[in-house]
């Protein structure tokens, strides 16, 4: 577990909106309120805005305090006052408060002696102080925090209203933070907050909760070491996304409730009375969401009562009503309450659940629930006979991991029951072949291996339509867990077929995950004769109408197609389109469309097409339930798409989610993309760390998929270079030619060795470069060969580098080539050219997000002395006018004015001035304007 300050996580578009809101103070000052449940942060993000402010800002912040018995009065204020002190000194705040400063000697001494007439000061505290801020306001540049407003005494909650409403007229910064779950209807709060917005005073930051991505990003960062996935997804999924929930469960993931977080959680439950306890109690039983007729039946009772215990639950925040269901307010506290039950409490109401869930209508997550609760409730057989029907059901609509927990389930209480055969109508190889099945589609490959090789050993040698299948399913699995290319397996499974046809369904089946393997580890050739016996095969049953033979056609059709594209054969588009005419109502098939077609897309250079389709194969997925896996792939694709488009930042934010993917053969293609994405972001250290904690999953699950391993030697080659290892480079380069699998996935491991070369050659070492020039000429007709070609020559001193600046490829590679094309003009003297070159290419690295070559195109000028517009190159047209402005020192309001556009807008300008200039503040940038601009 880290130790110390933990990150801010998933907060940084309120960050962002904090600092463009006191950007925007001018004459008139600005007021915002931030709000959210408790646990989701509000302090933290407070702390990290005020951190980041310049010196020049006074900050006083204040914090209402809950008593016990209700809000202790005016601790705010107190301590904004004392902050005040802290900053001006007590003679400055006296003098700010001219006579009325008497009034402060009630909160803070050192301001005045104790008054004789205290009582009667402390009526007019609030104007004092209201009155004490607005003059300080016209004098410094102030920011006043008041957080948890919902524990504020009235005194409080007056001053910050009035306060807020001064800011108006008054360059006043006002901070405002409470929690939304302790502000009821009833609330004095809730008045004066809405009074304030029907007067457009006050601006609302409400905290969302963190994402899954984020959750895993700040579970990770808070334990310390890398968290497995199936802890991340438990965490993210318990937590809510509230931070303070994900940080304790990641500190304690060894406990299923951590006591410090079970105290917190059972406060709210604890105040409830008798019978809204009780109805808590059988809620918890039933999860975290029941539907009230359920829980009706299991409540028993009349209406009036169970009416009575939800009020006071819902009153207490413990609660809340959804639709006609009942739902805890937090997930957690589902799990707190449910820890209170006694045992033969938690025997009865399973049952009572179970009983009545079975009168319900059985959709597919009633019947996981009736076998969760007779489980719990200890009655193995009929435990067993539900989960069994819950993982058909499941299965039937793709809820593949509910059908996996139902399988699961069901194995484990198989040896509990006398006759498990009898009760669940099925044979233990039939649980285990599905249970597998829903285990891979849900991306649990180590599981889903365990289960296929369980069912093969067991499986009656006398079925061998059943047995071949079975290896099949094996030899899939073995390729998506790495343990294995399938290819032997499948041999396997169709030499126990044989010739019978008719097993010819089944045999192209069988043939078509053949081809499939042999096109993933980079045998195009062999793939597409084998995917064509599989189309062949099942041409017969195909055309007598057999459902599971066309989509083989389909599928035979898209191996095709991929492997054409791969080997440099843009006659494999046609394939596609065609096997696109031919998919519908294939989901499997469809999604290998969107996946293979967005990928070949990319290899053509055509990046925002590959978008294009990777977003219709996002939505097409989620719409019909596809396995996990592929939504994993495409969202690999959707990132890789990003990457080359040149929209670096929105890839980095895409890959947040790599952490909660399961080990596999997806998540290995994703990690390596991840890996370039971090070396063309130029962040050199985090791609070592990041391709040093992956190298093991990517060795085992990349072994037997030739796009990973192209890929890895790629940014293996790229990091060596950076590390000044030409040699080491050129180790990883040689997958170019000595192998044929990568096909046009070679073309970008020749630039890699035409840069190793020519450090070499600076040297006084040469090395062999002519099979590389040799791969660039087998593959001269493809779109993006130009590109690699010019870069080629370029890093050999063999043409110049502007050839390649405008070619169709990578953004990134064409950013590079300008940066390098302006070192080129700068090295034959040409500086005014170089100038411009290297200031478009600062521009343009910064657009894409490239921070290494931003860096380094700024470097060069500096180090040339070419910087006189250097440090302006990364503005806009637009932000360059507004800085102008702001450096003859015109307000928001004013360059509004002038430039015909909105304050608000000008706020946004000049926040992205202050980021891109690295500027603490409007006086800072306005220097730079001065300096550059002389």
């Amino acid at each position: 577990m880290q130790i110390g300050r933990v990150p801010l996580v998933g907060r940084q578009a309120d960050l962002d909106a904090l600092r463009a809101e006191i950007a925007a103070v001018d004459q008139h000052g600005r007021a915002v309120v931030v709000s959210g449940d408790a646990g989701m942060g509000k302090t933290r993000l407070l702390r990290d805005f005020t951190e980041s402010l310049d010196d020049g800002v006074i900050v006083v912040r204040g914090a209402s305090v809950d008593s016990g018995s209700g809000p202790a009065p005016l601790t705010a204020i107190t301590d904004l006052l004392r902050d005040l002190v802290d900053a001006l000194g007590a003679d400055a705040v006296r003098e700010a408060a001219g006579p009325a400063a008497d009034a402060l000697g009630v909160l803070v001494p050192s301001l005045a002696e104790a008054p004789a007439d205290a009582e009667r000061l402390a009526e007019r505290l609030a104007d004092v102080v209201v009155e004490l801020f607005s003059q300080l306001a016209r004098t410094h540049r102030l920011v006043v925090i008041i957080e948890d407003l919902h524990w504020s005494d009235s005194t409080t909650c007056e001053i910050a209203a009035r306060l807020v409403r001064r800011a108006a007229a008054l360059p006043l910064f006002v901070l405002l933070s409470y929690r939304t779950d302790d502000v009821g209807r009833r609330h004095p709060l809730r008045p004066v907050l809405a009074e304030l917005d029907r007067a457009r005073l006050l601006t609302h930051r409400p905290l969302a909760r963190l994402s899954p991505a984020e959750v895993g990003a700040l579970a990770t960062a808070v334990h310390g070491d890398t968290l497995p996935a199936d802890v991340l997804h438990d965490i993210a999924a318990r937590s809510d996304g509230i931070p303070f929930y994900v940080e304790e469960l990641a500190s304690f993931s060894d406990e299923r409730l951590p006591v410090s977080l079970r105290d917190v959680l059972l406060l709210r439950y604890e105040r409830l009375d008798a019978e809204a306890g009780r109805f808590t109690r059988v809620l918890a039983t039933g999860g975290v969401e029941v539907p009230d007729p359920v829980l009706r039946a299991v409540f028993g009772g009349d209406d009036s009562a169970l009416e009575s215990a939800v009020r006071c639950a819902v009153d207490a925040q413990v609660v809340v009503v959804r639709g006609d269901a009942y739902a805890f307010r937090h997930a957690l506290m589902q799990e707190a309450v449910y820890a209170e039950l006694l045992p033969t409490e938690r025997t009865r109401l399973h049952t009572a659940y179970a009983v009545a869930l079975e009168a319900a209508e059985p959709t597919t997550r009633v019947l996981a629930d009736i076998a969760h609760h007779w489980r719990a409730a200890h009655v193995p057989d009929r435990a067993l006979s539900a989960a069994v029907v819950a993982q058909h059901a499941a299965s039937a609509a793709s809820a593949w991991s509910t059908a996996a927990e139902a399988g699961e389930r069901a194995m484990e209480l198989w040896d509990a029951v006398a006759e498990p055969e009898a009760v669940s109508g099925m044979a233990r190889v039939e649980v285990l072949r599905r249970t597998s099945a829903a285990l891979l589609a849900a991306n649990r490959n180590d599981r889903a291996l365990a289960f296929a090789r369980e069912a093969v050993a067991l499986w009656p040698a006398e079925d061998v339509v059943g047995r071949a299948q079975m290896l099949g399913d094996l030899a899939t699995i073995e390729f998506q867990a790495g343990v294995s290319d399938g290819v032997e397996t499948l041999d396997q499974a169709l030499a126990i077929l044989g010739d019978d046809p008719r097993h010819d369904v089944q045999r192209a089946g069988l043939l078509l995950s053949s081809a499939r393997a042999h096109m993933m580890n980079g045998r195009q050739g062999v793939g597409t004769e084998v995917a064509a016996r599989a189309g062949a095969t099942a041409q017969a049953a195909a055309a007598a109408g057999d459902q599971g033979a066309a989509e083989i056609l389909v599928q035979a059709l898209l191996i095709a197609a991929t492997c054409r594209t791969t080997t440099g054969d843009a006659g494999g588009l046609a394939l596609f389109e065609e096997a696109r005419a031919r998919a519908d109502g294939f989901v499997r098939a469809m999604m290998r469309y969107f996946i293979n077609y967005s990928n070949a897309l990319m290899l053509l250079g055509r990046y925002e097409d590959a978008v294009a389709v990777a977003r219709e194969g996002q939505e097409y997925g989620r719409t019909h339930v596809a396995d996990l896996g592929p939504l994993v792939m495409i969202q690999a694709n959707m990132i890789e798409a990003h990457i080359y488009a040149g929209r670096l930042r929105e890839a980095e934010e895409l890959g947040g989610l790599l952490p909660m993917i399961e080990p596999g053969l997806y998540s290995a293609f994703l990690r390596e993309r991840l890996v370039c994405l971090a070396i063309w972001r130029g962040r050199i250290d985090g791609a070592e760390a990041a391709l040093d904690a992956a190298r093991r999953e990517l060795d085992m699950f990349g072994a037997y998929e030739f796009q990973t391993r192209f890929g890895m030697a790629y940014d293996l080659g790229e990091l060596a270079l950076a590390r000044g290892d030409a040699h080491g480079a050129l180790s990883h380069a040689r997958a170019a030619w000595q192998t044929r699998a990568g096909g046009v996935l070679a073309l970008p491991l020749t630039a890699v060795a035409a840069r190793a070369v020519a450090m070499l050659r600076e040297n006084g070492e040469d090395a062999d470069i002519e099979p590389y020039r040799a791969v660039l000429a087998s593959f001269s007709d493809w779109p993006v060969a130009p590109l690699w070609a010019s870069v080629f020559a370029a890093e050999l001193g063999e043409a110049s580098w502007a050839s390649a600046v405008d070619a169709v490829g990578p953004a990134y590679i064409r950013a590079y080539a300008q940066v390098r094309h302006g070192e080129e003009l700068l090295a034959a003297g040409e500086r005014t050219a170089a100038r411009d070159v290297l200031a478009a290419a600062v521009a343009y690295a910064d657009r894409l997000g490239a921070d290494g070559l931003t860096a380094r195109a700024q470097h060069v000028m500096t180090d040339a002395g070419l910087t006189g517009d250097a440090s302006r190159s990364v503005l806009t047209a637009r932000e360059e006018q507004v800085l102008e402005l702001v450096a003859e020192g015109l307000s928001n309001g004013q360059i509004a004015e002038r430039l015909y556009i909105s304050s608000k807008t000008v706020s946004v300008h000049v926040s992205a001035i202050l980021r891109k200039l690295d500027a603490p503040s409007r006086t800072a940038a306005a220097a730079i304007h001065r300096r550059t601009a002389a």
